[in-house]
Order: C-alpha cells, then structure tokens, then sequence
C-alpha cells in the first residue's frame, strides 16, 4: 500500500508545514490540467513555450486563489503570461525573466514560476513521453533541467528524476551528474540513521549534491513525496556546504 501526504504527515509530523504546501500544490494540477489543452500539437515545445494565452489567465487566477496570494500584486505576472512574455522552457536553465512592477525578488519569482509552470511541463511529459532516455550531461531529456533525485534499482542501476517534469531516465552508476567528474575520491555519500532507504551523493568537485532513493522506498511513495519525505537530509548535505542543484517539489533548493 503506497503513502499519501497525510499518512507521511503523521509517521513525520515535523514536516507538516512542507508537506502541506505540496498537497495545494497538487490540487493546483489537478485542477489546471483541467484548463490546458491536450495532445501534442498544443503542447509542442518548439511552437508553445508557456501556457497558451487563452489558458495564461484562469490558470494564474486558479493558482493565486489555492497559495493565498494577492492577486493585485502579481497582475504584471499574468499580463506578462497573457501576453506571451514568459518562456517557460528557460526555467529549468536558471533563466527567471525581468517582469517591471512586480515587487518579489528573482528567487521569488523562480519559486513562484516552478509552482506555476509545473502543469505545463508535466502535459508537456505527458505529450511528449522521453521516460527511459539517457541523461547526457545528467541533464533531462526533454526540458534540460538538472536533477532533482536519482534512484536505484536492481542491476544496480541508476535512473535520474526531473522535479520540472517527472522525467527519469538512465544516467552512468559511477559519476556525478552536475560536473561529469568520476574521481571517485571525490564522490561521496551521506546517510543517516534517521532516513533509511535515502542517502546523499555528494561531489567534492563541484560541491553539489543529489539525494539517492532506493528501490524498495519507491514502493511506499511517488518520487515527488520521496523527494519531501527526505527534506531533513538536505538539511544535513547543505549544513556541509554542498548544494542542490534543482528545486524540490515546493520549489526549494536551498533549506533555510
């Protein structure tokens, strides 16, 4: 029997407040992958690179409402959406646009557009399926993001998983995924007594690091609750200066 959020919230009470937040998440995509079109042609990456502009609105309007945001102060963001002024595909480089007037710093903004952005790019998997493609430069196959988490399972193999669009797919077992960097010596891993079924990977080349899930947990939860299951490792990896390179799925990289 898998976990839901509630059955996590009370086996780990201590991330209520996370886990909450996803679960709005969540209703968010449901209900926004009622508002998009379907098929590929609506949703070609090389002809739509956001929400189609008769969509922008009611998703933007549908999102403030489930966050409790004010949606007055964030009127420029939804022109900017209608107006076909936000690339989405730009996201996952790091790429957040300049939207004038609207008072939110840039890592505001980037947190606020993963949340809102993710329907789209999960229609976008859903069109276009690249599951089980390999990771060139431990990169995603279909919107370029960085990972979020790598899996193992039996082989051994390792898969990588996109936190913008769900995508996993096969990456080298040995190397890091951030710089390519294979000196073993450098590779290392993190683990706690606390987590079990979860590590870290760390690269003392980059300084980066990727959470390691295995197998028998992906029974229990779906990758995104693993990911919130395991906050308190990305507590521990950056209390060690290494850094994660893509959002969880409430948008966070780094663990204030």
């Amino acid at each position: 029997m898998t976990i839901d959020i509630q059955a996590l919230i009370d086996k780990k009470p201590h991330l209520k407040d996370p886990l909450e937040l996803y679960a709005k998440w969540q209703r968010f995509h449901q209900e926004a992958s009622e508002l998009l079109p379907k098929g590929r042609s609506a949703m070609s990456p090389e002809d739509s690179k956001a929400y189609p502009r008769d969509c922008a609105g009611p998703v933007f309007r549908l999102f403030v409402s489930i966050f409790g945001l004010p949606a007055e102060e964030f009127e420029p963001l939804c022109q900017a959406m209608e107006n076909g002024d936000i690339d989405f595909m730009r996201l996952p480089l790091d790429e957040i646009p300049a939207i004038s007037s609207l008072a939110c710093s840039e890592e505001e903004l980037g947190a606020i557009l993963f949340l809102l952005s993710r329907p789209y790019f999960l229609a976008l998997r859903e069109a276009f399926p690249l599951d089980g493609s390999e990771w060139n430069d431990g990169r995603c196959p279909l919107c370029s993001a960085r990972a979020a988490l790598s899996t193992i399972t039996e082989g051994p193999s390792r898969n990588l998983h996109c936190s913008f669009c769900g995508t996993s797919g096969p990456f080298r077992f040995i190397g890091c995924p951030n710089c390519g960097s294979v000196d073993t010596a450098q590779l290392t891993a993190i683990m706690s007594e606390d987590e079990p079924g979860f590590r870290v990977s760390t690269c003392d080349a980059c300084q980066t690091y990727v959470k390691v899930v295995e197998g028998p947990i992906l029974k229990e939860m779906a990758i995104d609750l693993a990911d919130m299951a395991s906050l308190p490792l990305d507590i521990i990896a950056q209390g060690k200066g290494y850094v994660r390179m893509a959002p969880n799925p409430i948008s966070l990289k780094k663990m204030e």
